[in-house]
């Protein structure tokens, strides 16, 4: 990697004091924030030597036909990925202690899944964070050194690309003067959640 950053003249060409103060004080976890993967194949084409460097010139993206989709986002929802990243980190980075600090699900026009009690019923939700779980959990029976799991997020929260357009929370806020909140199914699954610390859902749902 750094032999590849030389070659682009992207190295950050350090001190030797810099590198022996890196190699002291290494990071003591790493946090990921997980939505969906990218997928990437080798690039067909050549790449266009007068152009600045950019990433994509060793690679073009994929799209995978048949990919189940968060449509409100325009991201594939691919929950092994979590296990995967898990066992990577595993085999190539020492097993270091890391924990996820961003993951959760994100959807358009949330109203419409409200029931007659104004509750939100978004089983959409239960199931991407069920599965996600489901990998992470097998991840760590294998011996990956995940320390934790953060959910994205408690409330619906203002995103600076799309406002409230893209509701992420457990807790619904309603954009009135009240700011009126109400608890979404997902909010009551997730509660039980953490009282029982078991992940009792469906087969069907891991598939």
């Amino acid at each position: 990697f750094l032999e590849l950053c030389q070659k682009q003249s992207i190295y950050f060409d350090p001190a030797t004091e810099d590198l022996e103060t890196i190699q002291h004080h290494t990071v003591d976890f790493l946090g990921i924030n997980q939505y969906y993967p990218k997928r990437v194949r080798a690039p067909r084409y050549q790449w266009n030597e007068e152009t600045p460097f950019h990433p994509e010139r060793y690679y073009e993206v994929f799209d995978l036909h048949g990919k189940k989709m968060n449509n409100s986002r325009g991201w594939e929802i691919y929950p092994k990925i979590i296990y995967d990243i898990a066992m990577y980190l595993k085999e190539n980075y020492h097993n270091i202690p890391w924990l996820i600090t961003e993951n959760g699900m994100g959807r358009e026009y949330e109203e419409q899944y409200m029931d007659e009690k104004g509750i939100v019923q978004d089983d959409y939700r239960i199931e991407f964070i069920g599965q996600h779980l489901h990998y992470l959990i097998k991840a760590t029976e294998e011996g990956a050194n995940c320390e934790g799991y953060m959910l994205w997020a408690f409330t619906d929260c203002v995103s600076p690309m799309n406002a409230f357009k893209n509701r992420y929370g457990l807790v619904r806020i309603e954009l009135n003067d009240e700011r009126s909140r109400t608890l979404k199914k997902s909010a009551s699954w997730y509660q039980t959640l953490i009282d029982k610390r078991e992940l009792d859902l469906p087969d069907e749902i891991y598939k």
